[in-house]
């Protein structure tokens, strides 16, 4: 997957170091204009090189290999020069129409003048000066890709060094619950979700979440799916980090996509992330994998429900597809297990999952699309505006339908790049009320 990704990344490097070099050598006087050029190929070299040493050389990467503080020091300021290029290529696929389009504008004006015998008069402004005026906002339009460039690095370095010391615990959030006891009644829930503990995100990282959790003093800790990134060699610093979570009725876990990755056949049975499982419930983290467990006392119980990534093997084609059929079947055979006017809350991973949730589950706790691609460029309508923006139906927060609940939250960890801007890992809770 990332050599197939090679192509783009020349591609990406030709046009930023054209764009750069041609801003060089507009700021730079003739005699330095050569030597500035040069310093701009050094430049994107030293920038490349880190990439081509950790994250090309095989599918899964090396950058496991390599301690945090090194790839903080070499690998982090290539990361931010790869977001830089997809800017660059995405803009390029925006910008490069309208180039054409204006072209022809201008070409057919010339025509349409020639055609038309147009003179100049006395009242033009004079050739040599409008000449003059042209090249000047000519040279500034061959500098602006340049700086432009510059100024996206600028904020690419920014998401890259900034994001794991900004983690945002949201503001609590009441939540209606059909049929809670009273006795329930203001019950707390912490979330966080895609850990994806791998190369980004290691043990140092996982105990300040830890004690982030723990200081919030939850009734239910969850953790929605994602745990591990790709390696399962990861496996121990995520049980050595999460070791430790407090809450008073537990923690419980469902599984997700890149757990699947990273633990494909773990038993006899070819079943994926059994090991995960085990190495979460030997800290106390229960794995609920198309289960039900009941939290409470006596009759006055909730019913939390845990949805497992519904297709366990990676190799198959519709892995990674949300199956509506799959999701209501499992869904109601495990509805079946519940006493009726029992609350209930579901953790799933895919947030898709909601449009197939029935009315009787007042909430629905999901992950998945890093709060709508890690980067994002605003919102509108408090739907933000990033790169999964047209992937997925629940991107990010707090969304209501008919008396129930889903809440899609941005994650701890990171997607290919490390990189979050406008886009905080986030710690959500909840408080549980009477609907």
């Amino acid at each position: 997957m990332r050599l197939a990704l090679f192509p783009l990344l020349v591609a990406g490097n030709l046009l930023a170091f054209a764009a750069l070099a041609r801003a060089a050598s507009y700021c730079c006087t003739p005699p330095r204009r050569g030597a500035a050029v040069h310093c701009m190929a050094a430049v994107v070299l030293l920038l490349n090189l880190p990439l081509l040493i950790f994250f090309f050389p095989t599918s899964s990467g090396k950058l496991e290999w390599f301690s945090a503080d090194v790839l903080r020091s070499l690998f982090y300021p290539s990361a931010a020069w790869m977001a830089t290029l997809i800017a660059v290529l995405l803009l390029a696929v925006v910008v490069l129409p309208l180039t054409i389009v204006s072209a022809a504008i201008k070409h057919i004006r010339i025509w349409l003048r020639r055609v038309g015998g147009r003179r100049s008069n006395s009242h033009d402004v004079p050739r040599d000066r409008a000449m003059a005026e042209s090249l000047g906002r000519r040279n500034i339009l061959t500098a602006g890709p340049g700086l432009l460039v510059g100024a996206i690095y600028g904020i690419a370095s920014y998401g890259v060094y900034s994001t794991m010391d900004e983690i945002d615990v949201s503001p609590e959030l009441s939540i209606p619950i059909p049929n809670l006891p009273r006795s329930l009644e203001g019950m707390t829930i912490v979330q966080f979700s895609d850990i994806h503990v791998g190369p980004y995100v290691r043990e140092r990282e996982l105990r300040h979440i830890v004690n982030l959790t723990n200081h919030l003093k939850p009734d239910l800790i969850t953790i929605t799916g994602d745990v591990l990134d790709r390696q399962l060699n990861s496996l121990r610093a995520a049980v050595e980090g999460m070791r430790g979570l407090r809450a008073s009725l537990g923690a419980f876990a469902v599984l997700g996509n890149h757990d699947y990755y990273a633990d494909r056949y773990s038993s006899s049975r070819l079943r994926g992330g059994v090991r995960i499982q085990a190495g979460l419930e030997s800290i106390g983290i229960r794995t609920l994998r198309n289960e039900v467990v009941e939290v409470g006392s006596g009759h006055e119980r909730l019913a939390l429900i845990g949805l497992d990534w519904l297709t366990t093997s990676p190799t198959d084609r519709t892995f990674y597809s949300y199956k509506p059929a799959s999701t209501r079947r499992q869904l109601q055979r495990m509805l079946d297990q519940i006493e009726p006017g029992t609350p209930k809350v579901l953790l799933a991973h895919h947030p898709d999952t909601f449009q197939d949730v029935p009315d009787e589950i007042g909430l629905t706790l999901s992950g998945h699309t890093h709060g709508g691609g890690q980067v994002i460029l605003g919102h509108v309508d408090n739907t933000p505006i990033g790169i999964a923006t047209l992937r997925f139906k629940y991107l990010s927060g707090l969304y209501r339908r008919n008396g129930c609940s889903l809440y899609v939250n941005r994650g701890i960890g990171y997607l290919g790049l490390p990189i979050r801007i406008n886009c905080p890992p986030e710690i959500s809770r909840f408080k549980l009320v009477s609907a």
